[in-house]
């Protein structure tokens, strides 16, 4: 099945939506499936072979599309919201885990350059398996899943930069430290370039081709801006993959950054579907079996070389042991950017077939491994938190609880836990909250407010709150998690507490009222409930009867 790029689509797809829903239905990423399904259509298999050169060819289009796709969605307001934390924290872990790896190729015989490059695969997370393993909920609403998601963001801006660093070191040259130099003078040239001419000429032939209302060349347009900026950039000698993604990053700001990506989305996931398959096409089992102590070395470094230091990192920068080791179990995995280098790496002949493969192979195995991973991880930080309660005050002092009775136990001082400390405190009825972000807790500490830091999943929290002689529990966090554990602590200590408590969807609700939450407030039942009501009064629904109909609903 050469010589056709029609057969060759068709093999590679077929193969990838037969074995990415396998994958899917095992609850790994489809992306496992797809590489998977490039082996099966590779030359190392018997049956069919789909040609190489263009499945490389549409590949370099996906990895466009891919990046694209991520400059849109990329804010550096985000990545600065984070704080030092992140913003210095992930170049150092990317740092040492590229050391870590670095070295241990260049003992096992392996050229520097080619140490380099191995060192850089492992190095960084991927943002697609990451939302795969933890959830959007998780990721926009606990402590643990932020951090995670700034480290993830922080790294897609420095695998670019190793993009660019690294193919300049590639090149044969007598002054290699001077030509990367030279490279990422010119890369950020060119970024600076794109960014301030391309912000304001990109957004508007957009708009003007948006304005005559014909989708199909809207597509185009966004097709053409996405792959005609990463070719430029080629022809300019920087990567296809930092021209695409300034691309998408100068579109950004503009107001029609969500057409945009909703239109990008198809083509996207179409050719990085492809780009995946080719991965597993070039992806020999034999070298990953004769190099099998190798695959598992890489394989090693990829989980814990990355998790080591981001536990240690956000473990110096105040937060929680569970905090620290939960976001570490989320990126301690590899993906579509390890792709993307070790891609680079093959193209540019540091890379040979051998050394793809064992690189590969680690990558793969750590997605394979990542739900795993990160449910240890979680285990582990409930363990150390245990052991190791981390006290925002001196051990003499006996917190804001101290002599409280009847008094209100908030769960969570964020929007929600404000405002019901704000009327607490109006009606001058006793409260304290806890709080897992320590900046918050502390913040409102110094200010007099009776803010405790700590996981209010963790009993010796609850317990420091004075949960035993408190008359409510408020718990207004939105992680499902934390709050069922909270919940289940305190009715075994404290028979006569009222639980109040909020619930992201009707499931979590479910589960809190088994536990004996007293009054549980569905985000999805209120905002249902308001649907209905609004609709039903504009067909002259009395709002008795609404109220009827709503409490007699399943």
């Amino acid at each position: 099945m050469t010589g056709s790029l029609a057969l060759t689509l068709l093999a590679a797809l077929g193969a990838a939506l037969v074995l990415g829903t396998l994958a899917h239905r095992l609850r790994m990423p489809p992306m496992v499936g797809y590489i998977a399904a490039g082996f099966l259509v590779g030359p190392f298999t018997p049956g069919p072979v789909a040609d190489v050169e263009e499945v490389e060819g549409l590949a370099e289009i996906g990895v466009a599309l891919l990046m694209f796709s991520i400059g849109l969605r990329f804010r550096l307001v985000e990545l600065l919201d984070a704080g030092r934390l992140v913003t210095i924290g992930a170049p150092i872990q990317v740092a040492t885990s590229m050391g870590l790896g670095t070295a241990a190729a260049a003992l096992l015989g392996r050229s520097l350059v080619e140490a380099l490059f191995l060192g850089a695969v492992i190095s960084v997370c991927s943002s697609v398996v990451l939302v795969k393993v933890a959830g959007d909920t998780t990721l926009e609403t606990t402590l643990h899943g932020r951090l995670a998601l700034s480290w993830s963001i922080a790294q897609d801006l420095i695998t670019v930069v190793l993009v660019v660093i690294l193919s300049a070191i590639a090149t044969d040259s007598e002054q290699p430290v001077l030509d990367a130099l030279l490279a990422t003078a010119g890369a950020a040239a060119y970024v600076v370039g794109v960014l301030v001419v391309g912000s304001r000429v990109l957004p508007a032939v957009l708009q003007r081709v948006a304005v005559l209302g014909t989708r199909e060349l809207f597509v185009v347009a966004i097709a053409v801006v996405a792959i005609g900026t990463a070719a430029l950039a080629g022809t300019v000698g920087v990567s296809v993959a930092l021209g695409a993604f300034v691309a998408g990053m100068a579109i950004s700001e503009s107001d029609i950054t969500a057409s945009v990506l909703g239109e990008v989305g198809p083509l996207r996931e179409l050719f990085s579907t492809i780009f995946f398959v080719s991965v597993g096409i070039l992806l020999s089992p034999a070298a990953v079996w004769a190099a099998l102590p190798t695959v598992a070395l890489l394989l090693f470094l990829v989980i814990v070389g990355k998790a080591v230091p981001v536990a240690a990192i956000v473990r110096a920068g105040g937060h929680p042991w569970g905090a620290a080791t939960r976001a570490a179990g989320l990126v301690a995995q590899s993906g579509e950017f390890s792709f993307v280098l070790a891609t680079v790496g093959l193209g540019l002949g540091v890379l040979d077939r051998t050394l793809f493969s064992v690189a590969m192979g680690a990558v793969v195995l750590s997605i394979v491994l990542a739900a795993p991973v990160a449910r240890g991880a979680a285990l582990l930080g409930d363990l150390l938190d245990r052991r190791f309660p981390v006290r925002a005050y001196p051990a003499d002092d006996d917190g804001p609880a101290a002599g409280l009775r009847r008094h209100v136990v908030v769960v969570g001082y964020g929007v929600v836990g404000r405002m019901v400390a704000r009327v607490l405190e109006r009606r001058n009825i006793p409260w304290v909250a806890v709080e897992t972000d320590y900046r918050r807790a502390i913040g409102a500490r110094e200010r007099g407010l009776p803010v405790i830091f700590g996981d209010a999943g963790t009993s010796s929290v609850l317990d420091f709150a004075r949960i035993d002689t408190a008359s409510t529990l408020v718990i207004a966090i939105p992680d499902p998690v934390a709050a069922r554990q909270a919940a289940a602590y305190a009715v075994t200590r404290n028979a006569r507490l009222h639980l109040v408590a909020r619930a992201h969807s009707l499931g979590d609700a479910v589960d809190l009222q088994r536990i004996g939450v007293h009054r549980v407030i569905s985000a999805e039942r209120q905002l249902g409930d308001e649907l209905v009501r609004h609709t039903l009064m504009r067909y002259g629904v009395s709002e008795r009867e609404i109220d009827t109909i709503l409490r007699r609903r399943d």
